[in-house]
């Protein structure tokens, strides 16, 4: 290679180190214009300074070997007041295009294909832009020849509100994901015509209306939200009528600022420091997704809510204690639609950040009604019942955080929808044939005549195994544990009165025994002692004395207390369960003698589940 073919090669190899950083434009830049951080690299990135030198525009990144974006920032403070291409990092030498059609960012990727990663799109067409201009208050501008505005940054804000800045109705500031994310998070504030509202997932958790710290001047439309020298306003159309106001101290610069925690503070910058001047909401509770999806919040401290166990600072959260049990997934699997339901009863010392902040789905309803709502909506996740009021609130996908609740006047009823899964449950429903999750269900409904339910079991599950036995008896096989009935203790089921037995067990406060004992520990003493106090209510001879399903639910729900039954009204019960007993034992008979006599019946298979319970 000779003297001169070397001189080009080491040339064109360091020129771009050589001619490394351009030069710090002050306000103005004409198109055609274009900047990367490797361009101004000397600079960090600044190619930008307003003329009063209190803001800066760069291509930089916040921290070493992490990506760049392009942004404004308060050149004291060093604090980043607006991002362009926030969802979408660029590198060192991707570059900023200012041209007549406005600025935009090209990235290349390692193919050498160019794509673009941001632009200032919506231009009219008919205008031309001749320059950008960083302006006095930190607003990042296109105009055209005349000087008339084209875009501005003001209003494409990300996170940051600073003074002189103002935000039209429907317009939103949007947080980080993360310190180390810039792109868009979950929380956002709105502009609405009545207020300023904080979201998450467009669901409401705060609103500065309700803030003890403001006030209301006016009830006419919002328009705008300002943030000046003296504090936070919001302004109807003439700019200068305050609807509502977050008075604040006197300051030379402030900013508003919506975290990637969902909390939104206000801030002055006083020698050389940040000084705090509002931050809500303050109770951390109420913030949607503080202990995770379905993490319970109470004083600030996350656990699992009843009925829930697990890490709720993990990625899993809280799942349902009974494994037989799983939270669905929104309308993300459609075979959810087809799976069984069960409402897992959070008590009523719980509430939901959304509830206080929207209509209820439906008024004047039943509890029944609010959970079938919520069952026939895959988005639904749960609910929230008022039982004074009848109003039901459905839980919507994404779930948040559970949180303790802190007003006495909440008296709603929290249940969450969960689906039965392949378990414990679903082995016992195929090992008997029967299906048992449905009774599961019947609880947790509030539908539910316990008696006819129970013995209309009893009377199916009779019919199944007379004809199991007729068939076993053809081929001389009489094993007699295919006669089984049901499996409670001491209960004989031929001569199967069980209304009779449930009272003698609740005399003698012997609960527990008239469970099955296939359900293991499935059910608590507590629990079975409710559903037979109800039910022998239920058989009361007296029928003024019967309640009504409205109390049967409200009883079975624990929303009111559970009714003593009266014995005075079930003595009956002994004389009938004798003739129960004779009408067993007749139909024993007629069974001994089936296969001899063409004309004999299988009597109790052909009693009514009315005839089981007795008189009503």
């Amino acid at each position: 290679m000779g003297s001169s073919s070397l001189f080009l090669f080491f040339s064109s190899a360091l020129l771009p180190y050589l001619c490394i950083s351009g030069p710090i434009t002050i306000q103005t830049i004409k198109q055609p214009f274009t900047a990367s951080h490797f361009q101004y690299i000397d600079q960090s990135g600044v190619f930008l300074i307003s003329s009063n030198g209190n803001f800066t525009a760069s291509i930089s990144n916040f921290e070493e070997n992490s990506p760049y974006y392009f942004c404004i920032t308060h050149a004291m403070s060093n604090a980043i007041i607006w991002i362009a291409n926030r969802n979408q990092p660029i590198s060192d030498s991707d570059k900023l295009y200012l041209t007549a059609n406005g600025l935009a960012i090209n990235t290349t990727d390692n193919s050498s294909n160019t794509s673009v990663a941001w632009s200032t799109q919506g231009l009219n067409s008919s205008s031309k832009v001749s320059a950008m201009q960083l302006q006095d208050s930190g607003n990042l501008v296109l105009l055209d020849r005349n000087n008339v505005s084209l875009w501005g940054s003001f209003d494409h804000p990300t996170d940051t509100i600073v003074m002189g800045q103002s935000l039209a109705v429907g317009t939103s500031v949007d947080c980080y994901t993360a310190d180390n994310d810039r792109s868009d998070g979950d929380y956002r504030l709105v502009v609405t015509t009545g207020d300023a509202v904080l979201q998450w997932n467009r669901m409401s958790y705060w609103k500065l209306s309700a803030e003890p710290k403001g006030s209301q001047d006016s009830m006419v439309p919002v328009s705008f939200l300002a943030l000046n020298d003296t504090g936070l306003f919001l302004l109807g159309s003439d700019r200068s009528t305050v609807v509502i106001k977050l008075t604040l101290g006197p300051a030379n610069f402030r900013v508003a600022k919506l975290g990637f925690d969902g909390k939104f503070r206000v801030s002055k910058f006083v020698d050389k420091n940040w000084v705090q001047e509002f931050v809500s909401p303050d109770d951390e509770c109420k913030i949607p997704l503080i202990c995770n999806k379905m993490g319970l919040c109470t004083s600030g401290r996350c656990s699992c809510p009843p009925n829930f166990h697990g890490d709720p600072l993990s990625k899993s959260g809280c799942t349902p204690t009974d494994a037989s049990l799983a939270l669905p997934s929104g309308c993300i699997d459609r075979k959810e639609l087809n799976s069984s339901v069960f409402y897992v009863n959070l008590g009523s010392e719980l509430d939901y950040f959304a509830n206080e902040f929207m209509a209820p789905a439906k008024r004047d309803i039943s509890l029944l009604a609010c959970q079938d709502l919520c069952t026939r909506n895959c988005s639904c996740l749960g609910i929230f019942y008022g039982n004074s009021s009848g109003s039901c609130y459905l839980l919507e996908n994404p779930l948040g955080s559970i949180m303790g609740s802190s007003s006495s006047n909440r008296k709603r009823l929290g249940y969450m929808k969960t689906i039965v899964v392949s378990s414990r449950a679903n082995k016992l429903n195929e090992d008997t044939g029967f299906p048992i999750v449905a009774l599961i269900l019947l609880p947790s409904s509030g539908v539910l005549l316990i008696i006819t339910v129970v013995l209309g079991f009893i009377c199916w599950r009779r019919n199944r195994l007379y004809r199991t036995a007729k068939s076993k008896l053809g081929r001389g096989d009489s094993s007699s544990s295919e006669l089984e009935i049901i499996s409670v203790p001491g209960w004989e089921p031929r001569p199967a009165y069980f209304p009779l037995h449930a009272l003698e067990m609740h005399e003698k406060k012997r609960y527990a025994e008239l469970a099955d004992s296939r359900l293991e520990r499935r059910v608590t003493n507590e629990e079975v002692e409710k559903l037979v106090k109800v039910a022998l209510c239920c058989l009361h001879e007296d029928p003024m004395l019967r309640p009504t399903m409205v109390t049967v639910v409200s009883m079975l729900e624990g929303t009111s207390p559970v009714t003593e039954p009266r014995q005075e009204s079930l003595n009956f019960l002994r004389f009938y369960g004798r003739r129960f007993s004779e009408a067993s034992r007749i139909e024993g008979s007629h069974e001994r003698n089936e296969f001899g006599s063409s004309n004999s019946h299988n009597l109790m298979s052909c009693m009514s589940a009315q005839q089981l319970s007795g008189p009503r």
